[in-house]
């Protein structure tokens, strides 16, 4: 176990080389991993606790995602059953303490699938996409309890979306996965973050590198259950001619931050981000989204759709930026939110950063209730009206929803349909 139970005076939790080392044994890294993980400890030290008053933090509280007084390092057995892993398709699952769990078809899928940090190599790659990531994912980096190295070799194309599960089960669980994708490789990974209870905190980094050429989708799904406060940064760095899709779907818990971008830092390199935030009762999202065009002749596209019921609250935050050196660079950003009731409420700020004036650049935001012409349209045809809203929802979140792999759209539907069930008649 690592104790978090001292704390700085600030509320920072304080942690010692030798509770890592006895961890990272634990875990069955190698010393490179060891070593990695003491450097990312330092990073960790020299970090302050996000302040309200920067601008990434006004809408959430950091206090509210500290993890508990532990951080397990091992789960008893009880926790978990033999059929936690599904048979339809390449997946893996990971908890805190336990080497990732692997079904029959991801062991035949072609790619290298192991604890994170046990080969050597591994240490050279991670933190290359998520340096900067601030206070969170600092202590995700030195302190993290599930890890998962995902490399597909080049040329490698892999068939099936590859699940990756990651219960909340533990009281603090902090996931990291890295995902390598080699030259000319493609590949779709859908990381979903399921369960938990009241109390639970979840603070995940996932680091996407897309090599040249190279095809990666990423699918993060989020439904915790009720009482769970979670922090979770996706971060992808593309190479010449690589393209890598995100889609995002946040659904559950109490409280959740994220922070999803990618780094564009070769010619010809493609990022498209897709949100949908489905929010209800007093839940509160916060979202940032970051497209760093560091080379030229690189294009990005964000779609980011919120739609809220009872009295939840989106935050979100998206920044585009240019590099002097990025010219003929094409971004797009657009944050669509959906109030579907008085209470709901949505805060938006699209941004730019152009070193640049050789570029093709564009960014809106709006927030607005349901089109009561829409509405009174749909009850002319003899649609009830309750029947009609939700119609209007779902028509609204479509786009993105068809960017989910079928293996997880069911789900996803299902829980929209169930939210969208709850709506009051005057939406």
């Amino acid at each position: 176990m690592v104790d978090l139970a001292l704390m700085s005076s600030d509320g920072k939790p304080v942690l010692g080389k030798d509770e890592l080392r006895r961890l990272s044994a634990e875990l069955g890294e190698s010393p490179a991993g060891l070593a990695w993980r003491l450097n990312a400890l330092q990073a960790y030290r020299n970090e302050a606790l996000p302040d309200r008053v920067q601008h990434l933090w006004r809408y959430t509280d950091p206090m509210h995602l500290m993890p508990g007084e532990a951080l397990p390092a091992a789960m008893p057995p009880r926790d978990l059953d033999a059929g936690a892993l599904p048979t339809d398709g390449p997946a893996v699952l990971l908890v805190p303490g336990r080497a990732p769990a692997l079904n029959d078809a991801a062991r035949a899928a072609g790619l290298r699938i192991a604890p994170l940090l046990q080969d050597d190599g591994d240490a050279d790659l991670l933190g290359t996409a998520a340096t900067g990531g601030g206070f969170f994912t600092a202590l995700n980096g030195a302190a993290w309890n599930a890890g998962v190295a995902i490399v597909a070799p080049a040329g490698c194309a892999l068939a099936e979306p590859l699940r990756l599960l990651v219960p909340a089960f533990a009281e603090t669980t902090l996931p990291r996965v890295l995902v390598v994708a080699g030259r000319a490789a493609e590949l779709t990974v859908v990381e979903e973050h399921t369960g938990g209870r009241e109390g639970h905190r979840v603070i995940g980094v996932t680091e996407l590198l897309v090599g040249e050429g190279a095809h990666v989708r990423h699918v993060l799904v989020q439904r915790w259950q009720a009482g769970v406060h979670g922090f979770l940064a996706v971060r992808a760095r593309v190479e010449r001619d690589g393209t890598y899709q995100g889609v995002n779907a946040s659904l559950g818990g109490d409280r959740a931050k994220l922070e999803l971008g990618a780094e564009l830092v070769g010619k010809g390199a493609r990022s498209e981000l897709f949100g949908v935030v489905l929010g209800g009762d007093e839940q509160r999202f916060d979202h940032h989204t970051l497209h760093s065009h560091v080379s030229g002749d690189t294009t990005s596209n964000i779609d980011f759709k919120v739609a809220l019921t009872g009295a939840s609250r989106s935050s979100y935050t998206g920044l585009i930026r240019i590099a002097e050196d990025a010219a003929r660079s094409e971004a797009f950003q657009e944050n669509r939110n959906l109030l579907l009731s008085d209470a709901a409420r949505a805060d938006s700020i699209p941004e730019l950063e152009i070193l640049t004036d050789d570029v093709s650049c564009s960014h809106g935001a709006t927030a607005a209730p349901i089109d009561r012409d829409q509405i009174f349209y749909l009850q002319s045809r003899g649609i009830a009206r309750d029947e009609a809203g939700r119609l209007i929802v779902r028509g609204f979140l479509e786009a993105t929803l068809a960017q989910v792999p079928a293996v997880v759209r069911d789900d996803l539907e299902a829980l929209v349909a169930e939210r969208l069930a709850a709506l009051d008649e005057g939406a």
